[in-house]
């Protein structure tokens, strides 16, 4: 399927979770969303880009497994995949970038194959199947059950200037995940708890955004979910922080956080980038506080990737980094707590307290 001019590449693996926030409160705060809000919408806009990650935690480690449709980059490369498997302290990254004959598709329907990866939703599950088509390469199956309804984060598309837009979503919080990897000649039989998020977009992210930080957690009726970014020059926007808070099912508080305050900042030795290890969250009724707990796992974006995509993507990025942290989210949300000092909230039982992953996605410094 050809609907692009020409320039065509993945060159936004490492983008997929960009979480951006809504730009205001809406109506419906608690958007559900499922296989219907994540259809093939293909456009001829320069900037096009689609993507579904999935994630596992099982077996004594980490697993993401990014489908990107785009049309950035040179050729007619406009599908691929990217894994990244962390266990034991190590990372490692596969990512393949695949012709557009590679793909298929259809447009208004949820699912995809890029090669011999597959997307698929049928009976309430989600599979997934990858087979990059090279023996150093994981062989991965795993079928998803989610535990309930997907979460909207920026509730619908934002508009960003000329027209552009971007949304992101978690149509899979927390879900029973089974299957198996084939790895070094090893099978692995996987069983854990799944995920996955989901980013549309029409505009090069590059553009208005310098980094983004997404935090999840993986607790169907619990949760904080951070999605941000801080602007470029160019940008609408110098910063901008969505948040939602829920507990037992019930949305504590949604917005655009009114104020963001970093208590503690240390260098990630690894990127070289000033990363925070408290970050407090000031809300229109909670004050979230999130601490880091210990680094997961990371990697350089150029050191991953074809000689193709790198040389492209060192075009508009100076220092692509992922970050991977294991933290912890306090909220507290009862009258006043929103505006109370850093000092005195530490003297209250949190209203509630969630185990949840931070990532930080750097584009430039």
């Amino acid at each position: 399927m050809h609907f692009y001019r020409g320039r065509i590449l993945c060159v936004a693996f490492f983008f997929f979770s960009i979480l951006i926030p809504a730009q205001s409160m809406r109506s419906a705060p608690v958007m559900r969303v499922g296989p219907a809000e994540m259809v093939f919408q293909p456009t001829d806009e320069e900037g096009y880009m689609q993507a579904w990650n999935v994630n596992f935690r099982g077996n004594g480690m980490l697993i993401y497994i990014t489908f990107v449709i785009s049309n950035l980059g040179p050729k007619s490369l406009n599908n691929g995949v990217s894994i990244l498997v962390v266990k034991d302290g190590n990372v490692r990254v596969w990512t393949k970038e695949y012709d557009y004959q590679s793909l298929e598709a259809q447009k208004g329907v949820f699912g995809h194959k890029s090669y011999m990866n597959w997307l698929r939703y049928e009976n309430g599950k989600y599979f997934i199947e990858i087979d990059q088509g090279d023996k150093s390469t994981p062989v991965i199956k795993l079928a998803l059950s989610p535990y309930g309804p997907g979460l909207g984060l920026s509730d619908g598309k934002i508009n960003l200037s000329e027209g552009g837009f971007i949304r992101f979503d978690v149509p899979v919080i927390s879900s029973s995940a089974t299957g198996h990897m084939i790895l070094d000649d090893q099978w692995v039989d996987l069983k854990g708890v799944g995920g996955m998020e989901y980013l549309h977009g029409n505009r090069p992210v590059h553009n208005f955004a310098k980094r983004f930080h997404l935090i999840r957690s993986y607790n169907q009726g619990n949760g904080f979910f951070v999605g941000g970014f801080f602007g470029t020059e160019d940008s609408p926007y110098h910063s901008l922080i969505h948040a939602k808070v829920i507990k037992g099912g019930k949305l504590l508080d949604f917005g655009v956080a009114r104020q963001v305050e970093n208590i503690k900042v240390s260098q990630n030795s690894f990127s070289g980038y000033q990363i925070p290890e408290e970050t407090l969250y000031r809300m229109n009724r909670c004050a979230v506080l999130e601490s880091r707990k210990y680094y997961t796992g990371g990697y350089y974006v150029l050191g991953n990737i074809s000689v193709v995509l790198r040389t492209v993507l060192r075009v508009f990025f100076a220092k692509p980094y992922v970050l991977h942290y294991h933290t912890v989210a306090r909220a507290w949300c009862e009258e006043g707590d929103a505006s109370r000092s850093y000092q005195d909230l530490l003297k209250k039982t949190p209203t509630a307290e969630f185990p949840s992953e931070s990532t930080f996605y750097l584009i430039n410094p």
